[in-house]
């Protein structure tokens, strides 16, 4: 995957083994653990794909998108009444996971990056059109603020990292047309909050899905 702009971080995606896949779930491992969560998989599932933003042959940040299939995905098990409600009114069910990224390499740009391929990936790829995150109650600002995901579940027990849980929703409608209002706009808008300000512009966005091998 080419770089994003001029940044100097990378955005590659991990491939199901090798030094690479074990340095991933080395910075997950650490950084749940740091939260005071419980031990955490790995992700071996067919229909999930991981991004990770590389520096100097370092991983900073990851994260992955589970696209929903008969298996179900893994908040199902704190969250199945609130998922199965969006599947019957039709939508294609994408998780956003396993998101970790190391302390000194926090950037806005770098976060929207991850994410904003992920989009791309499961929406103009896979065809999905609503994203779900179980995410710790203490981080909800940071996901209202910049990337504009609504509650969706009351807080729950998450056995799979014994801690508390919140569910998050984010239509991919919303994020096309967020990326159509600011896309590529964070010089012409120093003062917009959101983190899609960061993103790919939309021809941007268009030139990158073209180049897809998919």
């Amino acid at each position: 995957m080419p770089a994003h702009r001029q940044d100097k971080f990378r955005i590659k995606m991990l491939m199901r083994d090798g030094e690479r896949r074990r340095e991933t779930d080395l910075l997950i491992q650490k950084r749940y653990a740091w939260r005071g969560y419980g031990a955490v998989g790995t992700a071996e599932e067919p229909n999930q794909l991981t991004m990770n933003a590389e520096l100097f042959g370092r991983i900073y940040a990851t994260v992955t998108v589970n696209v929903d299939s008969p298996a179900g995905l893994a908040l199902d098990s704190t969250y199945g009444a609130e998922a199965a409600r969006l599947r019957a009114q039709g939508c294609k069910l994408c998780e956003f996971g396993r998101f970790a990224i190391d302390p000194t390499a926090r950037s806005k740009r770098l976060i929207i990056s991850l994410i904003h391929l992920l989009y791309i990936y499961a929406h103009r790829v896979k065809g999905c059109t609503d994203i779900l995150i179980e995410i710790n109650p203490r981080h909800r600002a940071f996901y209202e603020r910049l990337l504009e995901f609504e509650q969706l579940g009351s807080e729950r027990m998450c056995e799979r990292v014994n801690a508390p849980a919140i569910l998050m929703h984010l239509s991919c409608a919303k994020i096309e047309r967020r990326l159509r209002e600011i896309g590529g706009k964070w010089r012409e808008l120093p003062d917009e909050k959101s983190a899609y300000k960061f993103a790919l512009s939309p021809e941007e966005e268009a030139e990158l899905v073209s180049r897809l091998d998919y």
